[in-house]
């Protein structure tokens, strides 16, 4: 595999940087009622668990139950065992079509990407943030032609808080670096006159000093061997909600599950053809005008009859294991449902029980609607909400039993991302010409 030379000097002033720099840690209680997130056992990291379901006979939430639930009351543990993911074990595939890239491209990682970044994002002072979210402590827009683009939309945010100490990430940080990453899913419909279906694009953003955000653009492809040929595809999904766990990147993916992206290996195609994959008439790989690609490598899959949807994800370190929270959006109901599906803390992939399944830890209906975005410490779970019609957003902090409670929030919201570093909560708004990001201290959201 060839390694750009930039990554490598970048992950030499991660170690100056971040050497010294302490971890920190949350307090943030106990874990659920329905379940906590079970440690590795002595087998490894890799090794599958015993089935907790094997035995359950476990069934949907009943219509009764549905319409048992009062709005804003807690959220209502379910049946966790009626929701199993399995993991459809792509790696060594990917991988074959992956290490085949690798002899044509260079490949690089996040910091690598952080050396080339070229976009800014203008700084939004914090009273100006729409819908008066509590607690700003910094904001931004982005360039012109993405703040008012009409077929990319912003919808996941995670952040080097989630990635922890992988690729290349000490202390929460990137070679020293504050990042943010956002996803943006493609409306062909907006796009007059194309026939490409160009998928999810990530902006990978430097937010460490607010006066200075940049950013680059780079593109999810899916790698493939055609004839023996490596080449890929872009990755038509809603992209709602993703969450960065060392070298990866999980994104939500509304009707399947979740899918799994390396950014460890993200590799470096030409650019000036809006074509995506191998070009046999040049030799080059493109991807629609991106210079970068980050390359899934797996996917795991809803294998129940209850037919969850994922509509984002965020990562919980409360928790011990790791784990992610997942949940589903809904315009008509308050019993939306909320995941909690444990990872591996040494690897940070799934933590499989027997039969490369994942189980979730905990399920949940949300009692709320409209949910964006769903974030969780521990028992407390902060839910983005677009309800209020063509006005500000709403933030619920919820728990189980317990009553919620509502405080404003910037309009037409999305996603949520925790960063321990500075113990902020991140999140941003799609709306064309009005796409901000922005960052609240956690303690005035308590």
């Amino acid at each position: 595999m060839r390694r750009l030379a930039a990554a490598s000097l970048l992950a030499l002033a991660a170690c100056a940087a971040c050497a010294g720099e302490p971890s920190q840690s949350l307090d943030a209680g106990p874990a659920p009622d329905a379940g906590a997130a079970p440690a590795p056992d002595a087998a490894g990291p890799d090794a599958p668990l015993p089935d907790p379901c094997a035995d359950v006979v476990a069934a949907c939430p009943t219509d009764e139950a549905l319409a048992a639930v009062v709005e804003g009351a807690g959220l209502v543990a379910i049946e966790r065992c009626a929701f199993p993911l399995v993991d459809r074990d792509e790696w060594a595939a990917r991988a074959a079509a992956l290490d085949a890239l690798d002899a044509d491209l260079d490949t690089t990682d996040v910091a690598g990407v952080l050396a080339d970044l070229n976009r800014s994002a203008p700084r939004l002072p914090a009273a100006d943030v729409p819908g008066d979210p509590p607690g700003v402590t910094r904001a931004f827009g982005w360039q012109a032609g993405d703040q008012d683009v009409a077929y990319w939309i912003p919808q996941g945010i995670t952040g080097a808080g989630d990635a922890g100490d992988g690729a290349g990430a000490s202390g929460g940080r990137v070679a020293g670096r504050d990042v943010v990453i956002v996803s943006w899913y493609y409306d062909r419909a907006e796009d007059a006159g194309t026939t490409a279906e160009k998928g999810v694009r990530l902006a990978i953003a430097d937010v460490t000093d607010p006066d200075d955000v940049r950013y680059r653009l780079v593109l999810l492809v899916d790698p493939v061997l055609v004839d023996g040929q490596p080449t890929f595809t872009s990755v038509p999904i809603h992209a709602g909600g993703i969450a960065w766990v060392g070298r990866y990147l999980y994104v939500a993916d509304t009707f399947t599950g979740l899918r799994v992206f390396d950014l460890g290996r993200i590799l470096r195609v030409a650019t000036g053809v809006d074509a995506i994959g191998y070009d046999a008439a040049t030799g080059a790989y493109h991807a629609h005008n991106y210079a970068y690609a980050v390359p899934q490598v797996d996917t795991l899959a809803d294998d129940g009859a209850c037919a969850p949807r994922f509509s984002f994800v965020a990562l919980d370190r409360a928790t011990s294991p790791p784990s992610l929270v997942s949940g589903e959006y809904s315009a008509t109901t308050v019993t939306g449902r909320l995941f909690r599906w444990p990872l591996d803390g040494a690897t940070g992939r799934p933590r499989l029980v027997a039969g490369g399944r994942l189980v979730p830890d905990g399920a949940w209906l949300s009692g709320h609607s409209h949910v964006q975005g769903a974030l969780a410490l521990g028992d407390t779970f902060w839910l983005s909400s677009s309800k209020p019609a063509a006005g500000a957003g709403e933030l619920y902090r919820a728990r189980a039993s317990a009553a919620s409670a509502t405080l404003p929030w910037i309009d037409a919201p999305e996603d949520l991302y925790h960063d321990p570093v500075d113990d902020v909560v991140w999140s941003l708004s799609e709306g064309q010409g009005a796409r901000y990001v922005f960052a609240a201290a956690r303690a005035a959201l308590q």
